[in-house]
């Protein structure tokens, strides 16, 4: 760990010296520009200083200060990106010390009114994202067509949440019931949660995950394993949720029978997941062993959209993932898809397709800046 948080911090403050370079005018006082830089620093380390309180502190309550430091570092990675913009519109402008092409009272009323810019977008984007954030759960409705689907399977209703986060969410027991309230009131006919529940241990979060206990649907609810749960202790998550009677898919599969056809749903434990367990790797191939080749529809949950890459010869409808939270907020929005071949929504894939929750919840900073907020998924069967 300290092998990757040495190199992370001398990050932080190196981008610390170059916002404050970049923002704080060189003529105030310096007292004014230590306290200014000290203040910017504060902020950059609050990334460092989230994971110390999430992982060394996880059996304790600490939501408070959590909070203040996720949005911190929100905060701080909004006004680096627009100080970085700065930077680059100032030297194609020509208003940087290195340029001569304005006068230097021109020069100088840009450099001036381009830190008031920076900090009036960054202060007007943390202000929108702070809101979508913590608006009600968004149901995105997708109509799918399968090749070859049964007519009496048309119509048939599945739904997904992901990544919901519990023990890092501000307000969690309000929202959590607004997820139940609105899962149980689309009457679905197989419902799914596709990893990252929790962040903290079962001894910590039991009593805040308990009303998923109540999630509704025809066939049942299942489950797959996201890294959250290994970095919260996946064995104790998995046993717990089974009271819950939840079908948890450990590289298995269930087969249901709907209007007398058989409908395949397996799930496979995180792809990263024999990083923390060895005996957890996931393998889509041997949790379709022995699966009815003639299934009229079969459907894959895989937390990490990756795992499509592992499906190649396999016969697989639909994969549902999450994981990348679609970046969640500015500019990770916009990075993502670099980082991911799937980072949000539907896309095809070979004969099948993937989708890619955005969300239940959030991770980090309570931040959004997607056109939707917290993500309940509603997929509907169609015929192609």
């Amino acid at each position: 760990m300290s092998a990757f948080i040495v190199p992370v911090i001398v990050l932080l403050i190196a981008s610390a010296f170059y916002i404050h370079h970049r923002l704080v005018p060189p003529t105030w006082p310096r007292w004014r520009r230590w306290a200014a830089f000290m203040v910017i620093l504060g902020l950059a380390l609050c990334l460092p200083a989230q994971f110390y309180l999430r992982f060394a502190m996880r059996e304790t309550g600490i939501h408070n200060t959590i909070t203040v430091v996720n949005y911190g570092f929100g905060f701080y990675s909004l006004l680096l990106t627009f100080t970085l913009a700065q930077g680059l519109f100032g030297h194609a402008v020509g208003f940087t010390p290195q340029h001569k092409k304005l006068p230097n009272d021109r020069r100088q009323f840009l450099r001036q009114t381009s830190r008031i810019g920076v900090l009036g977008a960054t202060a007007a984007v943390f202000g929108y994202a702070a809101e979508r954030a913590l608006a009600e759960p968004t149901v995105q409705r997708i109509r799918l067509p399968i090749t070859d689907l049964p007519a009496e399977l048309e119509g048939l209703t599945i739904a997904q949440i992901s990544d919901v986060h519990i023990g890092q969410l501000q307000g969690e027991e309000a929202y959590i019931q607004k997820i139940i309230a609105t899962v149980n009131a689309l009457n679905v006919d197989i419902m799914t949660v596709t990893g990252d529940v929790v962040d903290g241990s079962v001894a910590r979060l039991a009593h805040s995950v308990e009303p998923l206990r109540n999630l509704r649907s025809k066939y049942g609810t299942y489950f797959v394993t996201g890294n959250h749960e290994y970095y919260s202790g996946a064995p104790a998550w998995i046993d717990h949720f089974k009271n819950f009677g939840w079908r948890i898919l450990e590289n298995e599969h269930d087969v249901l029978t709907i209007a007398n056809h058989a409908v395949v749903v397996a799930g496979v434990h995180d792809l990263k997941a024999e990083q923390h367990i060895i005996a957890h790797s996931c393998n889509p191939s041997k949790a379709l062993s022995d699966a009815p080749t003639d299934a009229a529809f079969t459907l894959l949950l895989a937390h990490h959209p990756g795992t499509a890459e592992l499906t190649n010869n396999l016969n697989i409808d639909l994969q549902l993932s999450g994981h990348t939270h679609a970046g969640q907020y500015f500019p990770a929005t916009w990075v993502i898809q670099y980082f991911h071949k799937f980072a949000r929504g539907l896309n095809k894939n070979n004969a099948g397709w993937v989708y890619v929750n955005s969300g239940t919840g959030y991770w980090g900073p309570a931040l959004r800046t997607t056109d939707i907020s917290g993500e309940i998924t509603l997929m509907t069967l169609a015929r192609a």
